[in-house]
């Protein structure tokens, strides 16, 4: 009679555990870029399957040549985009002189085919981090002219190179864009009918906000955007660029209307309680709480807590976020309650009391603060 093989008797330790767990995540990450990567692609008539792979000796200078002579082909133009996921190949690119303004010649030429491809190139190149500014200064004016076009792939690929192009922390960079007026350019491409238009330039606004010093009259149509266009099936770059413009105190004026506290509350509703998925998305609820966070503690402080506490959303709102597992959503909301309960307006303070709020919070708040920092309540 067989027997059942013995039990182990010992487990992993717990470190080993959480290093085979986050061997797997990164191997699954791995795994859905490339499905992603193939998918997009396919969508594009792009194949790179015979492009891939290391370069020969010689290969890269022979690009190089062909890319600067302007004497190109298709084929080698998908080559470079491949190579082009190599920081190291990106960054002899960059240094061999003249390549450059040949890749982007090819950008402004005649044939679409090449258009493209030269595009992709572009995407990949900006994708390194490597000498952005040289890029945007190179780049810049053909890709303001493709995103003003009418045709959706030059529109997409063009935005996803600026959008690479912003991300970047170099000041340069973003000085460059700037006196190529690249910011009224996109804006007006939010107008565009396609949601994934319309996302991209809404990165590229949100980068430009955050990664360099963008003030004064150009903040003006940015906010003229966003509350004019927060009503309406809302992206979620659109609302990471209230937030962003919410932690300017001095726009919290033209920012705060209660048609637009009205909007984000119904976000947040949709989000939490009226959605098939009982899962909140994270990345649409962080931006609301913190932009209603951010207004709450600024000059109109006293018009925005005196409109949320009189909402008849907020204690429902505020109870399931407060209740939720997500930590870094516990945490915004906690920010949020705190701005609310310590703005010594006595009209704000009588109606948070009047309206029985504390009673309605305060158990949700402490048990969000427990999780949060347990030694926060240990004496309480």
């Amino acid at each position: 009679m067989n027997s059942l093989p013995p039990e182990p008797s010992s487990h992993l330790p717990e470190s080993e555990v959480r290093s085979v767990v986050r061997r797997a995540h990164h191997e699954k990450s791995k795994a859905r870029d490339k499905h992603r990567s193939k998918a997009q692609n396919k969508g594009r008539k792009i194949d790179t399957i015979d492009f891939s792979g290391e370069l020969k000796p010689g290969e890269l200078t022979q690009l190089s040549e062909d890319c600067k002579s302007g004497k190109i082909t298709i084929n080698q133009l998908k080559r470079l985009s491949e190579c082009f996921k190599e920081n190291d190949v990106c960054e002899k690119f960059l240094i061999a002189d003249g390549c450059l303004h040949g890749l982007t010649g090819q950008v402004s030429g005649k044939q679409w085919n090449k258009q493209i491809l030269s595009l992709y190139c572009l995407v990949n190149l900006s994708a390194a981090k490597i000498k952005s500014h040289q890029i945007a200064r190179a780049s810049g004016p053909y890709l303001i002219t493709h995103i003003s076009s009418s045709n959706t792939q030059l529109i997409e690929l063009s935005l996803t190179v600026l959008v690479n192009l912003t991300q970047s922390k170099d000041q340069d960079t973003h000085w460059v864009l700037h006196n190529q007026e690249v910011l009224p350019s996109v804006l007006k491409v939010t107008e565009s009918d396609s949601e994934s238009i319309q996302e991209l330039a809404y990165n590229v606004v949100y980068n430009m906000l955050t990664n360099s010093d963008v003030e004064g009259e150009s903040l003006i149509p940015v906010t003229e955007l966003v509350t004019s266009r927060l009503d309406k099936k809302p992206a979620i770059h659109l609302l990471w660029l209230l937030y962003c413009l919410s932690s300017n105190q001095m726009l919290h004026s033209s920012l705060y209307t209660p048609q637009l506290i009205n909007t984000v509350m119904q976000i947040a509703t949709y989000e939490i309680f009226q959605k098939c998925d009982s899962r909140p998305l994270v990345k649409v609820l962080t931006p609301c709480i913190r932009a209603l966070s951010n207004l709450c503690a600024g000059p109109q402080g006293v018009e925005v807590c005196l409109h949320l506490l009189k909402h008849p959303e907020f204690p429902p709102i505020f109870t399931a976020i407060l209740s939720t597992n997500y930590s870094s959503i516990c945490q915004e909301a906690v920010w949020w309650l705190g701005n609310i309960v310590n703005n010594e307006n006595l009209q704000v303070q009588e109606e948070f009391v009047e309206m029985e709020l504390m009673e309605k919070l305060e158990n949700p708040a402490f048990q969000a603060i427990a999780r949060l920092d347990p030694y926060a309540v240990s004496g309480s």
